[in-house]
Parts: C-alpha cells; structure tokens; sequence
C-alpha cells in the first residue's frame, strides 16, 4: 500500500465515523447484537477483571462510555480514536463527570504516540477488522507491557448468510472493513504467545426477526445452549458471527 493509499483509507474511516457520531439516531445494525448478548457478556467480564487497579488504552474508544464506565476500578485509562467528532463526545463527557483518571485523544491505531510498554491492558470492540491487522497487532504489542494482554470484540468473516446480508448493506459500513477469516489468526499468534478465542452467534442468529418481541430472548436461549455444543466443533465454529479474543504479549 502506498503513502496515499494509506492517508486515503484512513480519511475514508475518520470521515464514517464522524458522521456516525454525528448522527441522531442509533444504527439498525446495532440492534442485531440482541443475538450475541453472550458475547458482550463475556467480553466484558473479561475487560472489567483485566483493567482493575491497571493502566488501560481503549483501543477504538468511540464516544468514551466504555472507558468512563471502568474508570472508577481501572487506575488509568487513555482512549483512542480516528474521529475528532467522537473523541470531543468522550472529552466533554469525562468532564461533567469530574473524572480525573481518564484521557481521550485523536490518534492513528496503526502508528500510536505511546512510548513502548505504556500499558498493562489493551481493549477494543469492533476495531480490529477496520485495520491493517498486521500494523495494529504489531502497535498492540509494542505498547503493552511485558506479560499486558489485550481483550478484543470483533466479527468474523465466514458465515455466508451473514456475508449475504452485509453484500447488500454497504452503506452501513466502509468499504475496507473485513470481518476477520480464520487466516488471519496466523498473524495474530505472530505477535502474541498466547491467543484465547471464544466464539458466539450461530444458532442465536434465529432470534435477530424476534428481538422486539417477547419470543426473542426464549429463542436465543434456546440458540445459546445449541451454540455451546456447535461452537466446540472445530470447523464449524468459524460460522460463527463474533470472536472474543485474550491475548498475552
């Protein structure tokens, strides 16, 4: 990739993402994640055990609420984004709450300001799959500290039902996002000596048509107990929707 390549997709991102903090109303797509509620779960527990008493970098930190939410067990945490639009959002927040303990800043993910070893614990949800994932990986490990680990959220890439419906939704996302293939995995463990991964949303994907209504949460139980068993077999857990992944420099 080129200079201009590079500076080109990353304003392709900056100028998205500033239009979808601007914006009024929350995104349809959002409210698919009613399918993955497990997930979210997971990924949190993991963040809030991980970020305790620690210095933290939210990687991707969107409008703050992530951050200012763990600011109160985390010793320090600093948040990241691509979009001026969000990181003034965060800013302004983290002030009328009087946090002290927390910083927001523009910044690119694939080239970051930190000195080396800045942090104890990285985290980030739904940012990975935006990046170069060899460069970010490669920036994730250069700021984290000896034995830090970093906690990420992010959509895979192999269901051909859900790649159906992202074919034919392009204005909800940019056009250099890629979902994350089992490929990409090689790299990831490149850089990191330890790559924990749990998967979610396959069978939990038939409760998506019902989420409003009172048979949605029956279904997704229901589709939670079928994943348990799916997702432990081999080939087919990479149909899944979401990975949430603990690696360990």
């Amino acid at each position: 990739m080129t200079q201009n390549q590079f500076y080109d997709r990353l304003m392709r991102e900056r100028d998205f993402h500033n239009e979808r903090f601007g914006a009024t109303e929350a995104r349809k797509e959002d409210t698919f994640y009613f399918a993955v509620q497990a997930a979210v779960a997971a990924y949190w527990q993991l963040v809030r055990q991980a970020t305790a008493g620690r210095d933290v970098l939210e990687y991707g930190c969107s409008n703050g609420q992530s951050s200012i939410g763990l600011a109160a067990s985390a010793k320090q945490i600093t948040g990241i984004d691509i979009s001026d639009v969000a990181i003034a959002q965060a800013n302004t927040e983290a002030a009328r709450k009087s946090i002290t303990n927390i910083s927001f800043r523009v910044d690119n993910a694939e080239k970051m300001e930190f000195p080396p070893a800045s942090f104890d614990v990285v985290f980030g949800s739904g940012i990975l799959h935006h990046l170069n994932l060899e460069e970010a990986l490669k920036e994730v490990r250069r700021v984290l500290r000896p034995s830090g680990r970093a906690i990420f959220f992010e959509p895979l890439g192999h269901n051909r039902a859900i790649n159906l419906y992202r074919s034919r939704t392009p204005e909800a996302r940019t056009v250099d996002e890629h979902p994350l293939l089992k490929s990409d995995f090689d790299i990831v463990r490149r850089h990191f000596s330890r790559c924990d991964l749990q998967f979610f949303g396959l069978s939990t994907l038939a409760s998506i048509p019902f989420r409003t209504k009172a048979a949605g949460r029956v279904i997704r139980a229901l589709g939670e107990r079928i994943d348990n068993l799916l997702l432990k077999i081999p080939g087919l857990k990479w149909q899944a929707w979401i990975v949430v992944m603990v690696l360990e420099a």
